[in-house]
């Protein structure tokens, strides 16, 4: 059995790069460590990719006690003790816990090609020199997001002890290799005056060099270790980052996230960051997984989360453009694809989205090109209500693809102009200007503010349909607690609320019997005499309930003695307000009147008497409408 200790790389007679130098390659990213791994990471295995389907999952877990001797006994000898971090691989491997997270890809081609540098390769045989040896080395790869070669600086800086392990399997002259090597990027020193490089290598030393462990010694101490495996013919990378880093990108003091809230954190950094990739339809699709101590998170997709189903739509109308639609003048020329659809009630919650300049209701652009990265949500102005908002995508055209490229810092989370000249900075930066005029015209004027009480909800409920609700005066909102009661004894109907959301489609959304979502809150102003008798109180969201064999929209709303106030229902335009005229062939939604200790009273006006009481304010629902319910005080 072959022996794998540890290598400490000297400095060549002609020099070389420092480990600090590697690390600084991808400068002082804005964005969290955690996302840049996502991002970068996700985009090594994109540019891999060999299959239809590649799978790419991330699992954050603790070695187990199996595991655990195999770790000290084969990694702890001769393991490099200095760190600039403060931690070294030695203390981790004495620690009571030894934390990691495996990144890996399957249904790609693996790190096949020479293990040394100053040997001829092939521009396909290059994975193993241009991702573990050589620094700044971008792989020719058709469609690759890569413009640097500085992608795997991300696993070390995700590592507080800056030492991954890398486990490959590769196809090479028709049967199937395996590779196993650890890596360091520690701090240059000197060493009884032999000055190193910092960067340090697990595996076979060799004359002045590392080779890795191969083919069946590979195999068994990666089982040992207990690293994620390969299946049959299975081919593909798994890189292990030692001691992850799960410092809490949402707070100042650096304090750590445990590990299944950052398997959450990294769920959703995957999903906001790589959704384009993951779209049913795709020719070549990426499927996502996440695990926490073994335990699956939910990834957010089209399917699960509202904001990205509307980012979804857009993309696949911008798509089905047939000509760029922004365009330059000067020069003329097409710049890229636009497109949107209006939100009602769709909001982004998670802190990887918040990270990326994501919250609230949407009001951005996601700007891409050819690999289909998230490369930033460019954010424009928002809509006047704050329930309404929309989602854009702008791709760039794939002759320009170089140029935008080239704009990109090396964590390709921006295009900036300034790294350009001549017509290439032209076009980066007029892109930006008719993204502007386009979302503008979106936005249209400034209609009045409406101040609106968020009542939570889930994601999948926010797609189904959707209402507002509003107090004239200075209203309040309050949860439900309890069921609501019906108003035709009918036992089968139990008269509770149930979800709904919005439609990804454009447009707003169908409110349909037995679907319903609203969120309740203040806005407009109300007379002195209104104050001085109590503000109405919406109680709850608006519901779907029956009456005499119809569905109707009920809303409670708790009214003060002595108080007149009148109920309203319109429907919200995608600019926010409210829909004055019934479009050709629809109908506007109508108040039925109140409902109140079993009473019904037809109108819009209801009066309290000398008690105050709480009243059901019925509506007549309109399909294929995101409806606005109000109550004002008018007496």
């Amino acid at each position: 059995m072959i022996d794998a200790t540890w290598f400490s790389q000297p400095f060549r007679p002609d020099g070389g790069i420092t480990a600090e130098g590697l690390r600084n390659q991808l400068g002082r990213p804005a964005l969290s460590v955690l996302t840049v791994l996502v991002r970068e990471s996700a985009q090594n295995s994109w540019d891999a990719k060999l299959a239809a389907d590649v799978r790419y999952s991330l699992d954050l877990t603790t070695v187990s006690p199996v595991h655990r001797q195999a770790w000290v006994d084969l990694l702890l000898p001769g393991a490099p003790r200095e760190s600039s971090a403060g931690r070294t691989v030695p203390d981790l491997l004495r620690s009571q816990s030894i934390r990691y997270l495996a990144v890996s890809d399957r249904g790609t081609t693996g790190l096949g090609g020479p293990t040394r540098s100053d040997v001829h390769a092939e521009p396909n045989q290059r994975a193993w020199l241009s991702f573990v040896l050589n620094s700044g080395e971008k792989q020719d790869v058709d469609g690759g997001g890569g413009t640097y070669g500085y992608g795997k600086g991300a696993f070390f800086l995700a590592s507080r002890v800056s030492t991954v392990l890398i486990y490959t399997r590769f196809v090479d002259e028709g049967r199937l290799r395996s590779r196993l090597i650890g890596s360091a990027l520690l701090t240059s020193t000197t060493i009884d005056d032999v000055p190193y490089t910092g960067r340090h290598w697990w595996g076979v030393p060799a004359d002045g060099y590392c080779e890795p462990l191969s083919d069946g010694a590979a195999d068994n101490i990666a089982a040992r270790l207990g690293l994620p495996g390969f299946r049959e013919d299975e081919t593909g990378t798994t890189v292990v980052v030692l001691d992850p880093d799960l410092t809490d990108p949402a707070v100042d003091d650096r304090s750590e996230m445990s590990v299944e809230e950052a398997g959450r954190f990294l769920a959703d950094a995957a999903g906001w960051n790589l959704w384009p990739l993951t779209l049913e339809g795709r020719a070549r699709r990426l499927h996502i997984a996440v695990n926490a101590h073994g335990v699956r998170v939910e990834v957010p997709s089209e399917q699960n989360d509202a904001v990205l189903a509307n980012f979804a739509a857009a993309y696949r109308l911008a798509a089905a453009e047939s000509e760029p639609n922004i365009r330059c003048g000067n020069p003329k020329k097409g710049l890229g694809r636009f497109a949107y659809v209006d939100t009602f009630g769709a909001k982004a919650t998670a802190a990887a989205a918040a990270e990326l300049g994501l919250s609230g209701s949407p009001h951005h652009v996601c700007c891409m090109r050819s690999p289909d990265l998230v490369v930033q949500y460019l954010e424009q102005p928002a809509k006047p209500h704050p329930e309404v908002g929309y989602a854009g995508v702008f791709k760039v055209e794939e002759d320009l693809d170089a140029t935008f490229a080239k704009s990109e810092p090396p964590t390709h989370d921006a295009w900036v102009d300034a790294q350009l000249s001549g017509r290439e900075a032209t076009f980066v930066r007029v892109y930006r200007r008719r993204l502007s005029e386009e979302c503008a015209a979106v936005v249209g004027p400034k209609a009045k503010e409406v101040r609106v009480a968020q009542v939570p909800v889930g994601p999948v409920a926010q797609r189904l349909g959707f209402l507002l609700s509003t107090v004239g005066g200075t209203g309040a909102a309050e949860p439900v607690l309890s069921g609501h009661p019906v108003d035709d004894g009918n036992p089968s109907d139990p008269g509770r609320p149930s979800s709904g959301g919005v439609s990804p489609q454009g447009g707003s959304a169908g409110a349909s019997a037995g679907s319903a979502y609203g969120t309740a809150g203040s806005g407009g102003t109300g007379s002195s005499g209104a104050r001085r008798r109590g503000r109405p109180v919406l109680v709850g969201s608006p519901y779907f309930r029956s009456r005499s064999g119809r569905v109707i929209l009920a809303q409670k709303v708790r009214i003060q003695a002595g108080t007149v106030v009148r109920g309203t229902a319109a429907v919200i335009t995608g600019e926010g307000g409210a829909e004055t005229a019934k479009p050709a062939g629809s109908s506007q939604p109508q108040v039925l009147g109140w409902q109140c200790n079993g009473v019904f009273a037809a109108g819009d006006v209801f009066a309290a008497g000398d008690e105050s009481v709480e009243a059901d304010l019925l509506i007549n629902p309109v399909e294929d409408a995101a409806v606005e319910i109000g109550v004002e005080v008018t007496a």
